[in-house]
């Protein structure tokens, strides 16, 4: 979503795009998917793929595996079944994952592995403000690599870093090499274009150790969430609660792949780095032994993977399922999917936002909440801090961390990334997670729902019919 920051720009995108944004959205899509006719792994002929420290696995040894996951899980069963005939990405093993939550726990990291770089650097990110950690700018830490021989490469979205100008300029002065995603100046004719956001946050050092989730680069996470009480006073402006992922091993090699596609795809120059070479993959040593999957998804494709990938763990849940999502505005499939998880009998809990920098989304989302709650999903909303976070935890098994949110721009119009985390102590720190945030957020019941007043009902009403171009 917009940064607060560039909130004069929005208002201008706002006034010339909207006449063009609703027949620019209603011919986008969500791909119809019939999740019933997908046969579980055990059942299909087609394996998944599997790749690891050297590149793709043998098939055979593929194969072994990929049985041994069915047989021990149903909801995998179903999922990865799906998943090999319809998302298509492979699972890669030999990681290590690491869960980081809010800005400070999450910079600690980074800044630390910025520090460790010998070869590369690359950043791609939608807001990209200036950030200190211990007494120390991230300007400062960019540019004394770029001296001391490392390539720095900064691709940023056009509207989300709108007002980096500054940043961007000192950056480049110091030999980082900056690239500006669709930007505004050149899209103002261009609808589609301007519509096209790229909402990715990925760091990768060295090709082997890699960020990805929530987390843009920017002041609202100086602090963390837990630095405000219950009594605090409720504000956008710091303390974002949010939550991003930390993988070494062969899964950053496919986030840096991801970076060179986008940098490839806007003509930025010089091109990135190549990833492969001689039509073999560069090893990467393995670090780990948790298993990934890497989910991209972006308008350029006619199949949103990010939204398969989260339909179909949903649709496939046995036990629970477990949401904490900033920007929700859901479609009638998934709507109807959460609704159907309850009726078999799978414990749904969401927690979203009890405030939000963005009214539009807000309420719209919550016009969704009545029949959510009368389908026995239990709604729960933050009242600590501003919630960005975007993770789902299923059936103590299957996790999600990345930039997609529930909402239309993110499912179709944005260029977005989710990691799929298939692990039980990786579940077990998200669940943890989740119980955390629940203490600080207020569960919403269906009396009293119906108690609210008739303004939050007009204003729910009135953003529920702009639900697509918000």
């Amino acid at each position: 979503m917009l940064h607060p920051t560039g909130a004069s720009l929005a208002i201008i995108l706002a006034l010339r795009a909207v006449l063009v944004m609703g027949i620019v959205s209603s011919c986008a899509t969500l791909p119809t998917v019939n999740l019933a006719r997908q046969l579980p792994l055990s059942k299909s002929t087609q394996s998944i793929t599997f790749e690891g420290p050297q590149g793709p696995i043998a098939p055979a040894n593929a194969e072994v595996a990929s049985d041994r996951m069915a047989a021990d899980d149903a909801l995998l069963d179903s999922y990865l079944g799906m998943s090999s005939q319809l998302i298509g990405e492979p699972l890669i093993i030999g990681n290590q994952v690491d869960l980081l939550v809010d800005g400070p726990e999450t910079y600690t990291a980074m800044f630390a592995a910025l520090d460790g770089a010998q070869h590369t650097i690359d950043i791609q990110s939608y807001i990209f403000d200036e950030v200190e950690f211990n007494g120390t700018t991230l300007s400062a830490v960019l540019a004394a690599k770029v001296a001391s021989g490392v390539t720095v490469r900064l691709l940023v979205d056009g509207v989300g870093s709108s007002a980096s100008g500054p940043m961007l300029d000192a950056v480049r002065a110091a030999g980082i090499l900056t690239c500006v995603f669709n930007p505004v100046d050149s899209s103002w004719f261009r609808p589609t274009r301007l519509n096209h956001r790229d909402h990715r946050k990925i760091v990768v050092v060295d090709g082997e150790d890699a960020f990805a989730g929530g987390i843009n680069f920017s002041r609202v996470y100086r602090n963390g969430s837990s630095v405000f009480s219950r009594t605090s006073k409720r504000t956008v402006d710091n303390g974002w609660r949010d939550t991003h992922i930390r993988i070494r091993g062969p899964g950053a090699r496919r986030l840096a792949e991801l970076f060179a596609d986008t940098w490839a795809k806007q003509d930025c120059s010089p091109p990135a780095q190549e990833v492969t070479t001689g039509g073999a993959v560069d090893p990467v040593a393995k670090a780990g032994e948790t298993l990934i999957q890497v989910i991209p998804s972006s308008p350029d494709s006619e199949s949103n993977l990010t939204y398969i990938s989260v339909l179909g763990a949903v649709a496939f849940a046995r036990k629970s399922i477990e949401v904490t999502m900033a920007y929700f505005v859901p479609d009638d499939q998934l709507e109807e999917e959460l609704i159907a998880a309850v009726a078999r009998g799978v414990s749904v809990r969401m927690i979203l936002p009890g405030f939000s920098d963005f009214t539009g989304v807000f309420y719209a989302g919550r016009a969704h909440y009545a029949r959510l709650l009368d389908g026995g999903v239990r709604i729960f909303e933050e009242q600590n801090a501003f919630l960005h976070a975007k993770t789902v935890v299923v059936d103590d098994i299957w996790s999600t961390v990345g930039s997609t949110n529930w909402d239309w721009r993110s499912f179709v119009l944005n260029d977005e990334v989710s990691v799929v985390v298939i692990d039980q102590a990786f579940a077990t720190r998200m669940q943890k997670m989740f119980e955390d945030d629940l203490e600080t957020s207020k569960e919403i019941t269906p009396e009293q729902w119906q108690k609210r007043p008739w303004n939050e009902r007009f204003l729910e009403r009135f953003w529920s019919g702009f639900g697509r171009l918000l």
